[in-house]
């Protein structure tokens, strides 16, 4: 219908224009600011999602920086503990170099001297802004100091209850420091509770046997006995200071020889024969020896014979002994000739009881956070662990302050520790025996007790007892080899530090990647969120722009419709 009071063509075509202009102003706004969600009343949930990890994002970037920051530190350190282990290794050259014969140690020395300054030059110049991790400062030694830990920003996290954290790598200074300024104890320091070489036990591993009792004489040449001729000696056997042994008089004649060898004419000619004879003897009378002993001889040896224990007399010894010989030869033979058994035997072991010996190196302290471990074990007894500590130390020499000066002082302090497990230990000078105790196991030879020392180790760990800038070696105050271990624990300690350190360059370097990576995809998760899809903006706008063309003509024929209305009443 037309109507005079309202255009209503008009006003359906204005709405229209009016709808399309604002959907045409919300796509120029998607287009112009690339996001469907803008602001909050878009779409407050995806709003609030997406700004929360903008924010998070921006924490990321942080996080990367403080990551390089973090990878710096530890890369200078990395360096100046490289270098380290260059220097170190350059130390052991120059001592090993100090060995030679007619080497002068007053220049080595000097080249000693300044690698330890370069050393120490090395450790002061490894900063980073403002922060060292090669030298640490503590009045404490690094052993009874807490925890001391320097840390680099790892990551920023957010938990299931929106909860924000950002957390960190720790470094361990103790581990990494070079030079402990005030307490000491770096790895280029004197450990003040280690035990060095625990004055020479450390490293030991005794396992001591014995052998039946035996003897070595020399054959003195053949001999021809006639019926009348004899030679009679009396052997002993398995005698000893725990043992009264068996006595046993023996006796060579014509005979006796025949019989052995199987001949008629009373003849020893070898050493190996006189052996046969012996051995025939020997069993005849039921002794308890042999004639066919080879521990330092051979059976076919033509100078020598060896006799020895077969220890089943009964008795606790082990021995042989050739006493009383008597010679009744006729001819021409030297007087007292008896083939060698009147002579020394060249070779003697007898009651043999198992034994072995360390050589005392280097006084040392026991302190009171130091413990010393060693393994026992005497004959048919069960293998123990003893322990050496301060209150060991003291009660064993009567002194207060754990020092251990002499083998005679470690002799009495490792059976004081061991007390119950009857083991021996002896000073002699600077050395010290390991033996079982013979009032409790007399058996001598194969029946001896066993001695096991061994598996010494202290607690703390092996480390040097002295620094790196104490080495002297024109002094006498330890020996080269003492200090070539030490500095070879410093270097393993500083490529083990070397180590870790590269392992958190690693660490570091693998966040640094990921943070970029986590940040790019929350980038990406948030723009599925709230990013507009600008083809489909572009073929939006497009179409309502030509929507809005349509309706201005629309408006335009409303209205041309309203004119020719008037042409009536005009």
């Amino acid at each position: 219908m037309t109507s005079i009071h309202t255009n209503l063509g008009a006003i359906a075509a204005l709405q229209t224009l009016r709808s399309v202009a604002s959907d045409l102003t919300d796509q120029q706004q998607k287009a112009a600011s690339g996001l469907r969600i803008a602001v909050a009343a878009d779409n407050a949930a995806y709003w609030s999602i997406s700004t929360t990890m903008r924010s998070d994002n921006l924490a990321i970037s942080a996080v990367s920086d403080a990551l390089g920051l973090g990878a710096a530190k530890i890369d200078t350190a990395y360096a100046g503990t490289a270098a380290i282990v260059d220097i170190l290794g350059e130390f052991k050259a120059r001592l090993v170099a100090a060995k030679e014969q007619g080497v002068d140690r007053a220049k080595v020395q000097e080249e000693l001297t300044q690698l330890n300054a370069q050393a120490e030059s090395i450790v002061e110049s490894a900063s980073f802004s403002g922060e060292n991790l090669l030298k640490t400062k503590s009045t404490l030694p690094l052993l009874e100091e807490g925890p001391m830990t320097t840390s680099v920003v790892s990551s920023f996290v957010r938990d299931a209850n929106s909860n924000v954290q950002a957390k960190t790598m720790a470094i361990d200074l103790k581990q990494s420091s070079m030079l402990n300024v005030g307490g000491g104890g770096g790895i280029l320091q004197k450990q003040v509770h280690s035990v060095g070489d625990i004055g020479g036990f450390r490293g030991t591993g005794v396992n001591s046997v014995a052998h039946q009792g035996h003897e070595s004489y020399r054959f003195t040449g053949g001999v021809e006995l006639a019926a009348t001729d004899s030679i009679t000696f009396t052997l002993t056997v398995d005698a000893g200071d725990y043992s009264p042994g068996s006595a046993y008089v023996l006796t060579i004649d014509k005979a006796t020889i025949d019989t052995a060898l199987g001949t008629t004419d009373g003849k020893i000619a070898t050493a190996p024969q006189l052996r046969t004879v012996l051995e025939s003897i020997f069993v005849a009378n039921g002794v308890p020896a042999t004639a066919m002993e080879r521990m330092f001889t051979s059976l076919t040896s033509t100078t020598e014979f060896e006799i020895g224990s077969l220890e089943t007399s009964g008795h606790v010894g082990s021995s042989i002994a050739i006493s009383n010989v008597i010679s009744n030869l006729s001819g021409s033979y030297p007087a007292g000739f008896a083939l060698g058994l009147e002579n020394a035997p060249t070779d003697k072991h007898d009651n043999m009881y198992p034994k072995a010996s360390i050589s005392f190196s280097t006084a040392f302290t026991v302190s009171p956070l130091a413990e010393v471990y060693f393994d026992v074990q005497v004959g048919p007894g069960a293998m123990t662990t003893y322990t050496i500590n301060r209150a060991v130390v003291d009660a064993a020499l009567g002194t207060v302050d754990g020092y251990i000066g002499s083998a005679a002082d470690l002799a009495a302090v490792i059976s004081q520790a061991s007390s119950g497990s009857n083991l021996m230990a002896v000073a002699t000078g600077n050395s010290i025996t390991f033996s079982a105790d013979q009032t409790v196991y007399p058996e001598a030879g194969n029946r001896a007790a066993r001695v096991y020392v061994g598996n010494v180790q202290s607690n703390p760990p092996y480390a040097p007892d002295f620094d790196l800038a104490e080495v002297d070696i024109t002094q006498n105050i330890r020996t080269i080899d003492q200090y070539l271990r030490g500095v070879d624990h410093m270097e393993k300690m500083a490529i083990s530090s070397a180590s870790r350190l590269g392992s958190l360059q690693t660490r570091i370097e693998l966040q640094a990647e990921f943070a970029e990576k986590l940040s790019d995809s929350i980038d990406s998760g948030v723009g599925r969120l709230v990013d507009a899809d600008m083809n489909e903006v572009s073929t939006r706008l497009k179409a309502l722009q030509t929507q809005q063309q349509i309706a201005v003509q629309s408006l335009s024929i409303a209205n041309s419709n309203s004119e020719s209305l008037m042409q009536l009443f005009r």
